[in-house]
């Protein structure tokens, strides 16, 4: 073989490597038709997971306390089984059977009367369904994290590296922190584990807290909000729901065992992501600037009123410390390790504005 031949076929080999078997669709998952687990297939991004496992042949395995939830899916050979993660018994007989599970169920609330909640789901569950995944020889699992686990971004956008270091806003940050050591420890005892770190989530699916930016821009959109916090100027990252269904498929493909991998789009400002919005719908409306300490004097009020009518409130103070936070992330991680897609704020807002007009108010329910 000439030189010119070897440095050929190198380079066609590496073409095919990289367009079928790293970047593109042609993956293991869109070819080998499997049974794969789903916990909290029946939330906003579970959903749209199963829909997408669902449409490429899988058969999901979705447990649900709620079997009146099985309609709200368009595939109907997906499986379905009665019980939550915080029962060992209704999991093992749900993942009986699977190779691979995807673990996105949590308790993602604003507030809850009874604080242990997030405790029981988001640590204690995490760890039922981990030891039914050792116990029943689960090849592979992902574990849906939050970015909120991460330190704040002070100086520039920050990656899995950065170690938390200041005190956690809420109670669902510090018990999904707390999962995340967990998790650790069932990889060192040989379980394969993939964890994934998603931003701020919006797009077509249920208008439920978890897809709170989409309720937003729904509302903004219509001119029924004008409220912004402080100069408009503190940055998050916002994903769209089908960059960050792509972006788990690739995680349980190509993640590697004890690794972590944000998934989001793009670092927009406050001011940057109602300018996009107006700016689409050719509509501006004046917004009305609240400083942090009076959003702090509101949030008191409203938890306040909370604990003695046991009614969630729109926002509590904790919550209020995190949205006057930077939040800016990279995710150059998951694009080199992963093949992984982010796609731009301003392409996933059209699309989400599209569904939203086109999309009976039924259709948009939990």
């Amino acid at each position: 073989m000439t030189k010119i031949h070897f440095i050929f076929n190198l380079y066609l080999y590496r073409f095919l490597f990289d367009t079928f078997l790293y970047r593109s669709s042609a993956r293991f998952l869109y070819f080998v038709n499997m049974n794969i687990l789903v916990t909290g297939a029946t939330g906003f991004i579970g959903f749209s997971l199963t829909e997408k496992l669902s449409s490429l042949g899988h058969t999901v395995h979705v447990l649900s306390r709620d079997p009146g939830k099985a309609g709200m899916f368009r595939q109907k050979k997906n499986s379905f089984f009665s019980g939550d993660i915080t029962d060992g018994d209704s999991v093992r007989k749900a993942m009986k059977g699977c190779d691979h599970v995807f673990h996105l169920a949590a308790c993602t609330k604003v507030w809850s009367k009874d604080p242990t909640v997030f405790q029981k789901f988001n640590v204690e569950g995490t760890r039922i369904v981990l030891d039914a995944a050792r116990e029943m020889n689960v090849k592979k699992v992902v574990v849906a994290s939050t970015a909120g686990v991460l330190e704040p971004s002070v100086n520039g956008p920050v990656d899995e590296s950065m170690v938390r270091k200041t005190r956690f806003f809420t109670g669902y940050e510090r018990t999904k922190w707390v999962a995340d050591q967990i998790t650790r420890e069932y990889v060192k005892e040989g379980l394969f584990i993939v964890t994934v770190y998603p931003t701020r989530v919006f797009g077509p699916g249920p208008l439920n807290q978890s897809n709170s930016a989409t309720k937003l821009m729904q509302q903004y959109a219509l001119g029924k909000w004008r409220i912004i916090p402080g100069n408009g100027k503190k940055t998050g990252n916002y994903v769209y729901i089908d960059n960050l269904v792509d972006g788990l498929i690739r995680a349980m493909e190509h993640g590697r065992s004890g690794e972590g991998y944000l998934l989001g789009g793009e670092n927009v400002s406050y001011t940057g992501f109602f300018n996009t919005i107006s700016d689409i719908i050719h509509r501006n409306f004046v917004m009305i600037r609240i400083p942090k300490g009076m959003a702090m004097i509101a949030a008191s009020a409203m938890l306040l009123f909370a604990r003695i009518t046991g009614i969630s409130p729109l926002i509590t103070p904790g919550w209020v410390r995190k949205y006057f936070h930077n939040s800016s992330i990279t995710n150059d991680k998951a694009i080199t390790e992963l093949g992984y897609v982010p796609g731009t704020f301003r392409e996933g807002v059209e699309k989400t504005l599209k569904w939203l007009e086109v999309t009976p108010t039924e259709k948009r329910k939990a």
